[in-house]
């Protein structure tokens, strides 16, 4: 009784080392007691799941309930397996058959779960253990193997001693694997990054405001202009500032989130490599294809996701169990989101997605190396930073946002500074001779007045009312002014007109328009 106790002990090890050692099957799940070892392997598009139970069942109800329990606890285990579509492998390895008719639990039974399809049964007894190995091995494409228990009992006992401490030697090593993973590093340089960017804010608040677009120029926001005249360190200095209270919220409470694994992960210096390059990479990607101020963290952080999903490649399993779907679905709706919205500097968040990517498999793991993938991802990233500096260069109608250019003419008008009104308007409208082109001239017009430039204030202004007509009531005041000065009194009078008929509550116009048209 005791031989044919160990023998199926044997039988079970036996199998598990089989298809692990020299199948590709991975140890998934051992329970407490060590009776059920569950395996997997995905294998050209096939998905497959075994479980193998050490025991056996004198009646079918037992069976029956057991294949029950096994559904249940499959929808618990559900987060340890890749994959869906999964063909589950239900094996019994006993001395003896339930002595009732139980064949019929052999059909294929639908699972009808999110991940596994179908379930097979096999009941390796004495009797026909051969025959219903064969038939998983079948089933699950596998060379046959045939298993002989030493006729020695001491022999046997060594062996199947020496079988199950290697296999649970190996299961526990994946599990403590696992945990270490996440253990490597303190997110020591996480919080202090996070500290500097709430710190950031504040001085900007207290400065003026961190929406004001002038203390963002002050601070170093990317600017394309400004980068294209030297000013390179603005694609770094603008990781640190936000636009908003929202924005830097949600970017730090990102940052702690997902900062925080990955320097678990991947050690403090790796994280910050990972996360300066991802930043860069995520604002030369704006200032190639984003004319707009830009400013925050967000390139950075999703070269963290980027980093993340570089560890996903190489561990999957441990991926998939803890974060996976999760850190996909929050990548894919934010790209998605900024698509749509506008505002959002889609460049920056996939720049740096693509930059974390590429550092992560230069830093690489640690304790871990791989030289020849490290190199060429070195030479991807030089590759990607040379061609998009270039291309940024290249793409002078990249370089001016003309709503931001109005902006800065408006806070220049404000400062007196009429010549630089002159230069910020005049290379937009070369740059860009459409857009905002009716503001963009008026400023510069009154630029012109200011500086005694009459006859360039007059052509501004000219253009301006014949594009845009009905656009901008003051440009036809302000030609009324230019036209009295001449003493072209006619033209005067229509421009009056039009300013009164665009705008015919502003009492400088009427006002105007009464000392000039009289009764009329």
């Amino acid at each position: 009784m005791k031989r044919m106790f160990i023998e199926r002990t044997y039988y079970f090890y036996q199998l598990t080392d089989y298809l692990t050692r020299q199948q590709g099957f991975e140890l998934v799940f051992i329970n407490n007691d060590q009776t059920e070892i569950w395996l997997q392997r995905k294998k050209n598009k096939k998905n497959h799941v075994i479980r193998i139970v050490n025991n056996g069942f004198d009646w079918k109800n037992q069976l029956r309930l057991d294949i029950e329990r096994t559904i249940k606890n499959s929808k618990k285990l559900t987060n340890l397996f890749l994959g869906r579509n999964i063909e589950f492998h239900n094996v019994y390895v006993a001395e003896y058959a339930p002595v009732d008719d139980w064949k019929a639990l052999k059909k294929t039974v639908n699972m009808n779960q999110r991940k596994f399809s179908r379930m097979h049964l096999y009941y390796l007894d004495d009797k026909e253990g051969a025959i219903e190995k064969n038939r998983l091995f079948e089933s699950i494409d596998v060379e046959k193997f045939e298993i002989t228990p030493p006729d020695n009992i001491m022999e046997l006992e060594s062996k199947t001693q020496y079988l199950k401490t290697s296999i649970l030697g190996k299961y526990n090593q994946v599990k403590k694997q696992a945990d270490q993973v996440f253990r490597y590093a303190k997110p020591t340089l996480t919080y202090w990054i996070l500290a500097v960017n709430v710190l950031m804010f504040i001085l900007l608040e207290l400065q003026g405001g961190s929406t004001s677009t002038d203390i963002l120029l002050q601070f170093g926001a990317k600017y394309n202009p400004a980068i294209i005249d030297g000013e390179w360190w603005r694609i770094i200095s603008s990781m640190f500032l936000h636009i908003g209270l929202l924005h830097l919220v949600m970017n730090m409470l990102a940052l702690h989130i997902v900062g925080s694994i990955v320097e678990q992960i991947y050690g403090s210096k790796r994280f910050l490599i990972i996360y300066f390059f991802a930043g860069i990479m995520g604002g030369l990607t704006s200032f190639a294809l984003n004319p707009q101020l830009a400013a925050g963290a967000s390139g950075a952080i999703f070269g963290l996701f980027g980093a993340l999903l570089f560890f996903g490649f190489h561990h999957q399993r441990i991926f998939f169990q803890t974060m996976g779907w999760n850190v996909i679905v929050i990548i894919a709706f934010n790209i998605v989101f900024g698509f749509v919205v506008q505002q959002i500097d889609n460049g920056a968040h996939i720049g740096g997605l693509i930059g974390g990517l590429i550092a992560s498999s230069i830093v690489f793991f640690p304790n871990k190396k791989q030289l020849s993938q490290q190199l060429l991802a070195i030479v991807a990233y030089i590759v990607i930073v040379v061609s998009l500096v270039l291309y940024g260069i290249s793409n002078k109608s990249g370089h001016y946002d003309p709503m931001l250019q109005a902006q800065i003419a408006n806070h220049l008008i404000e400062e007196e500074e009429f010549s630089q009104v002159i230069d910020v308007t005049s290379e937009t409208l070369e740059t860009e001779p459409t857009n905002f082109q009716a503001e963009l001239l008026f400023l510069r017009s009154y630029a012109y007045s200011k500086l005694e430039q009459s006859s360039k204030a007059l052509a501004d202004l000219e253009v301006l009312v014949a594009l845009e007509p009905n656009a901008i009531p003051e440009a036809y005041y302000n030609l009324t002014l230019i036209y009295m000065e001449r003493g072209n009194t006619e033209k005067a009078k229509n421009a009056i007109r039009e300013a009164v008929r665009l705008s015919p509550n502003n009492e400088t116009f009427t006002s105007l328009a009464q000392e000039l048209l009289g009764n009329e």
